[in-house]
């Protein structure tokens, strides 16, 4: 009896302590060192308390590096999510070639993001760029165009290079929302549209009186997992730009990676981590909020 009681724990308690290795224990050491002045260069590294936290909201380039963060991750997402769903719907359709199209869609997600960056370094480099040669030939434009480095180029007040970094992350991102967009479709009874059609309904009423209450639970995860992975998001930043230029394409993490491992101010990282920390966390009990509410309805 006591074996059968404490059963489910025992099946899960190798999980729990993977978890506390992995992840937990470093979260607390990291919210810990926060507090610090560490820094490895010194021997000495005293208690400052919320110093680091101050030092980082009191610095407009923090500030700026932060807005960058969010944006990045509200853009991403967004345009993602939109081109996910678009390309769910198309798939929807019965077809012959519509596994063909299926996997040529998901070949963004399963590329390795250091390959995805200097392949698209390589696409938007002013001197032997494909796309520049395209655009010249077309007599878009005289001469070419450096994506990741012409900063005075502006669209919608943001930098051709923010606009060139984001689009490889969209293009990365789609194809997860994609997938699961396609699962939840896949999931809505053929009898409902054909009641919507027998009703008068259009493509328009279809999509909004049958498709969007069957997706919106999985479009919830979706956007919000996208979200809180934006935030930590580092590789194709780096990657492509390092944050250049004139820190138009950097963002917190970047920050994190220079404070930590360039000059060795591990206090100050660990405390932008810890920020970025908290906004995950807002959005992840935004999303808890939602789900209950979805369903007590």
């Amino acid at each position: 009896m006591i074996i059968n009681k404490f059963f489910p724990y025992l099946m899960i308690a190798p999980t729990i302590l993977i978890l506390g290795i992995l992840i937990f224990y470093p979260l607390v050491v990291g919210i810990r060192l926060s507090f610090f002045d560490y820094n490895l260069m010194f021997p000495i590294r005293p208690f400052v308390g919320l110093k680091n936290y101050f030092l980082l909201l009191g610095d407009r380039r923090f500030i700026f590096l932060l807005w960058n963060t969010i944006l990045f991750a509200l853009l991403s997402v967004a345009f993602s999510t939109l081109l996910g769903l678009l390309i769910a719907l198309f798939l929807n359709r019965r077809s012959r070639v519509t596994g063909v199209y299926r996997a040529i869609s998901f070949i963004p997600w399963i590329t390795p993001s250091v390959v995805v960056s200097f392949v698209f370094a390589w696409i938007f480099n002013k001197s032997f760029s494909p796309v520049n040669s395209f655009l010249v030939r077309v007599s878009l434009i005289d001469e070419p165009v450096a994506f990741l480095g012409d900063f005075a180029v502006k669209f919608l007040g943001l930098s051709l290079p923010f606009w060139s970094v984001l689009a490889v992350r969209t293009w990365t991102q789609f194809p997860f929302k994609m997938v699961m967009f396609l699962a939840a479709l896949q999931t809505i009874p053929q009898d409902l549209y054909d009641a919507a059609k027998i009703d008068g309904a259009n493509k328009i009423q279809q999509f909004r009186f049958v498709t969007f209450p069957y997706i919106l639970p999985v479009a919830t995860l979706v956007i919000s997992l996208s979200l809180i992975w934006n935030l930590a998001l580092f590789d194709i930043n780096f990657l492509m730009t390092s944050g250049g230029p004139y820190d138009l394409t950097n963002v917190v993490p970047i920050f994190i990676y220079n404070e930590a491992f360039v000059h060795y101010r591990m206090g100050l990282a660990s405390a932008a981590g810890a920020i970025i920390l908290i906004f995950a966390s807002i959005i992840g009990l935004i999303y808890l909020r939602l789900m209950r509410r979805e369903v007590s309805l």
